[in-house]
């Protein structure tokens, strides 16, 4: 830990010999996150990772997360006195049984009785799993001794038509493909009504949230990347919203990916823009489009401690409990298929990696878009059964 501070926030302690803790260089510096013994001293192992991945340029979230997933791996390689780099496929899969404990039933020589419910969901099993998987990857490289396990594991095809995007380039029939199996069916994102989002900022005392509400509604940005944006981005003769990645943004908003985008908008939105300029931000020295106004320190960033109480008090004000900057996002979304855009298009809008993942997230359009299409098709008329 040599020139690191001391630590600015114990995120957590587990109460079992490891924690993961929140670090910074200097006051405006990046922040970092590690895993720390009962000794006080990081693991060598997660340090050099989570190093590793933050070199490399991952979001600090995503850093946040592994550190909070290897934590508890490491938790439980203390109780069954196991050392990471002699761990097998057989006995890791334990560790996953583990997890899906209740948090008070992973001490050790607790039993639990047949029945009893999942404590974890089985997409964040599943998030834990990439975890460990990226870690021993990581590992494998630097040390011949340890084990890829969840990693580079060689076999035939799964059965079904999922071809993955770069199958051509391995061996054979042979894929890379995760040993344990951790089946999740992934839930409908929620979206909101044009009536609800209406409400939302009806709901607004200030042009500036109101504002804030039509950009994530209109642009399909994620609350990040809205926060990050500065006045310069924003085109208002074309229309168009400037994603621009940037490092070390003093309200630490991050552009996932840090993929750039333009996003056309409808001019009228600049409108709310120019009235929030007008009467509200007024002659504030600031780069950033959404700052404090009302609350010291008045012209800061915003930050995402900000928004979530701006949408705790939207959901109270209009009842509207599935409101969040995302549920505008997939509103976007979703409209955007309605209306027959190409899934590529809405991909690159989005600032997805690839289509697929686009597919993937917004495969949930309900019977009745089913019927329109069928109905357009002529394959059924008013409503009747297809022929």
């Amino acid at each position: 830990m040599d020139g690191f501070c001391s630590p600015v926030h114990v995120v957590l302690g587990c109460g079992v010999s490891f924690a993961v803790q929140r670090l910074r260089l200097s006051e405006d510096g990046p922040v970092s996150y590690t895993v720390v013994g009962d000794d006080g001293l990081p693991v060598d192992a997660v340090e050099e990772f989570l190093a590793y991945l933050t070199a490399r340029g991952a979001s600090p979230n995503t850093v946040q997360g592994y550190a909070y997933d290897l934590r508890d791996f490491f938790v439980w390689l203390e109780q069954t006195g196991l050392d990471y780099r002699r761990v097998r496929l057989e006995v890791l899969a334990q560790f996953f049984d583990w997890l899906r404990r209740p948090k008070s039933a992973r001490a050790p020589g607790v039993f639990v009785l047949p029945g009893v419910g999942q404590a974890l969901e089985n997409t964040t099993l599943q998030r834990k799993r990439a975890a460990l998987a990226s870690f021993y990857r990581f590992h494998a490289r630097r040390d011949q001794s340890v084990p890829a396990l969840l990693g580079n594991l060689l076999g035939r095809q799964p059965t079904g038509s999922y071809t993955p995007m770069l199958a051509h380039t391995q061996r054979g029939s042979e894929v890379e493909y995760s040993p344990i199996r951790i089946p999740a069916q992934r839930k409908p994102p929620r979206t909101l009504t044009d009536d609800e989002v209406q409400r939302l900022m009806s709901a607004c005392n200030r042009r500036r949230d109101r504002f804030l509400i039509a950009l994530l509604d209109d642009s399909g940005l994620r609350i990040s990347e809205a926060l990050g944006l500065r006045h310069a981005d924003l085109n208002l003769r074309k229309g168009e919203v400037h994603v621009v990645p940037r490092e070390n943004n003093a309200n630490r908003a991050r552009v996932k990916g840090m993929k750039g985008r333009i996003v056309p908008v409808r001019l009228e939105l600049f409108d709310r823009y120019a009235a929030y300029m007008e009467s509200e931000y007024g002659t504030l020295d600031c780069d950033f489009v959404f700052v404090n106004l009302f609350r010291e320190p008045i012209g800061s960033p915003m930050t995402r401690v900000n928004v979530n109480e701006l949408v705790e008090r939207l959901q109270k004000r209009t009842g509207i409990a599935h409101f969040s900057p995302h549920a505008c996002r997939h509103t976007y979304a979703t409209r955007l298929l309605r209306a027959r855009v190409p899934i590529e298009v809405v991909a690159e809008l989005l600032g997805h990696a690839s289509h697929q993942t686009t597919a993937e997230i917004y495969s949930h359009l309900d019977v009745e878009d089913h019927r329109r299409v069928l109905l357009s098709a002529g394959i059924i008329k008013d409503g009747a059964s297809a022929r």
